[in-house]
């Protein structure tokens, strides 16, 4: 071997060691800008979990063909966190332990709140497609996590606004309430609804029956439907949601339950439940992350619209998909707007953003990291077609008069019956 080939491998195998050394986030800036996605990819939620994975993975293709960020493709590393806290910080973890710093998924309340403090500590960002928390934008703010959708409390309080203008005789309620986090925060926010809004539109107090609590992620939910048809209620408000939610209907269904009630109001399901009973589907109103037909001639949504459905033939994606499209462009727009992926250059940039979505222009605020948009509700009623159901009504309602002021670190103070 020549002097000049040893040389030349030395050169080479110093140059090696040194780009072994750096540390894993400036290795990375010279690859694709890795994004982690953290959602469930199995077990009872996994549905909703594709549509978080197919809204992101349709936004990275939308934006490399565009060119990137920054002149980077993106590249996304999918992690399963089977709607489990513990699952889901062992993958955030792995992810900035390998320098992954910007992330998003996360549609358990209790996988989010689980995480913030990781992400906090780790200097990672966190963007969640649809954890219906309050306490993330309140007492357990962290800077670190941003919510680029509708907040719990401004559609949970559309809802009970719109029972109270369209059903002023409907005053005994109660709720069907999964015991975790996510149903106890929104049943919470609907009865401080219910009671702020029955007296100021309708001159009525409403009656608060006790919910019944439903057990998470199990097969057999007769003991609670049998506690339920025991309740006097006239209106019932459904927080349970996904695999459970379907299961919980079909049950329901054979013991006459939902028969019961003069009105449903689903926190939600957008059109799961729908799709899961077809004709059998009790007539019920619902909320929606978004709703493709209402929000046709919007550019964005008429593409998103398209790429889903060459995607995976479904020609009516469901809000998943549409928030976690929408965080990767607000991570895109923030990455752009500072010129730099560093954790502390995109939470600056994030707050106070206003970017182009599926649903129109969003903002996010800068007190507590919520966006503002507007709050879709439908009415769904069962069809003598193939498709089973169809959306009767449809009720848009000003994100901004819903929503409760931010308030970072202090708890919400609500009414209780």
């Amino acid at each position: 071997m020549t002097s000049l080939h040893r040389r030349t491998l030395f050169k080479q195998a110093a140059a090696a060691a040194t780009v072994a050394s750096m540390p894993a986030w400036v290795r990375a800036q010279s690859g694709p800008l890795r994004i982690g996605l953290i959602t469930p990819l199995s077990g009872p939620q996994e549905f909703i979990g594709s549509y978080v994975k197919n809204g992101a993975e349709i936004a990275v293709e939308q934006i490399n063909k565009a060119g990137g960020i920054l002149g980077r493709q993106v590249a996304l590393e999918l992690r399963d966190d089977k709607a489990n806290p513990a699952a889901a910080l062992a993958a955030a973890r792995e992810l900035l332990g390998a320098g992954i710093n910007l992330h998003t998924g996360g549609i358990s309340s209790a996988v989010v709140l689980a995480l913030a403090p990781v992400m906090q500590q780790e200097k990672g960002v966190f963007m969640t497609c649809g954890a219906g928390t309050e306490k993330m934008n309140h007492e357990n703010y962290s800077p670190n996590v941003f919510r680029p959708g509708d907040a719990p409390d401004a559609r949970t309080r559309a809802q009970a606004k719109l029972m109270a203008q369209k059903y002023p005789q409907i005053t005994r309620w109660t709720g069907l309430v999964p015991d975790h986090e996510y149903g106890r925060t929104t049943w919470s926010i609907f009865v401080d609804a219910l009671l702020e809004f029955y007296p100021a539109l309708t001159g009525k107090k409403p009656e608060i029956i006790d919910p019944v609590l439903m057990p998470y992620g199990v097969s057999d939910y007769r003991n609670s439907i049998t506690q339920a048809l025991r309740q006097p209620a006239d209106g019932v408000f459904n927080c349970t949601y996904g695999g459970d939610a379907i299961t919980m209907f079909q049950q329901a269904r054979g013991f006459g339950l939902m028969s019961r009630y003069k009105v449903i109001c689903d926190a939600a399901n957008e059109f799961l439940v729908a799709r899961g009973l077809k004709q059998q589907l009790p007539p019920q109103w619902t909320g929606m992350h978004y709703y493709a037909a209402a929000n046709k001639g919007n550019p964005i949504s008429d593409r998103f619209v398209a790429d889903y459905t060459a995607r995976t033939k479904d020609p009516e994606p469901l809000g998943w998909a549409a928030e976690a499209h929408a965080s990767l462009y607000a991570l895109q727009k923030a990455i752009e707007k500072g010129k730099s992926t560093d954790t502390d250059a995109v939470i600056a940039n994030l707050k106070g953003l206003t970017w182009d979505t599926v649903t129109g222009p969003r903002t996010m605020r800068a007190e507590d990291n919520q966006a503002i948009k507007d709050v879709e509700l439908v009415y769904l009623e069962p069809a003598d077609d193939a498709k089973g159901y169809k959306v009767a009504q449809y009720v848009k309602v000003d994100g901004k008069s819903v929503l409760f002021p931010p308030t970072p670190g202090k708890k919400l103070q609500l009414r209780t019956a």
